[in-house]
């Protein structure tokens, strides 16, 4: 590793395909947190980035486990690759950014070239599949924060969608807002409560 970081002038990435293979069990808390940690402390003293593959559970929202939690918490960025409609491509989307709402980040397409053999850039998709990817995510986030609760203030509307999709304050208020306006939830007669439509 000493070699390679003084030859190449460091180590610029860091892939681990199937980080939840490096413990027990992708639900042991204590493993999960030595490990994240313990990559986050790595990424820092190298100055890089540090990749890791992680599957989601079916519902699509959240990781895999207390590892998935922990990648959840710390990670900069989380992106997602999933199959296209057309099935020669692969759409990546993602799913959170440090700043901002990820579903304002373009999904990028991607696919196989024979004469480069390697994948290769494709484009975005298109404005309005970005906005039924909005519709139907933010669904899945309504329908994830009144699983439990029937009516909801604005305010624990707002800290429920932070905590459930790791997003800040402005980004889960500008998520209310779309729901709104797209009548995924509404305001109750008082106008003081948001119920799921």
């Amino acid at each position: 590793m000493d070699l390679y970081h003084h030859r190449f002038g460091g180590i610029h990435l860091v892939v681990i395909d199937g980080i939840a293979d490096l413990i027990r069990s992708a639900n042991d808390e204590t493993e999960s947190i030595a490990i994240v940690d313990e990559l986050y402390r790595l990424a820092g003293i190298y100055n890089t980035c540090i990749l890791c593959v992680l599957h989601f559970v079916p519902n699509g929202i959240k990781l895999r486990g207390h590892i998935g939690s922990e990648l959840q918490r710390k990670a900069a960025a989380i992106l997602s690759i999933e199959k296209d409609n057309n099935p020669t491509l692969s759409v990546v989307k993602a799913l959170k950014v440090r700043d901002g709402s990820p579903l304002d980040v373009p999904m990028m397409l991607f696919g196989w070239d024979k004469e480069k053999d390697m994948h290769i850039y494709r484009g975005e998709k298109s404005h309005e599949d970005k906005e039924k990817r909005k519709i139907t995510e933010l669904n899945l986030i309504a329908k994830e924060v009144f699983r439990s609760h029937e009516r909801l203030s604005y305010n624990e509307l707002t800290n429920l969608i932070m905590q459930t999709v790791d997003v800040k304050d402005r980004t889960a208020k500008s998520y209310i807002s779309y729901m709104k306006s797209n009548e995924i939830i509404s305001q109750d007669a008082n106008n003081i409560y948001y119920i799921k439509m």
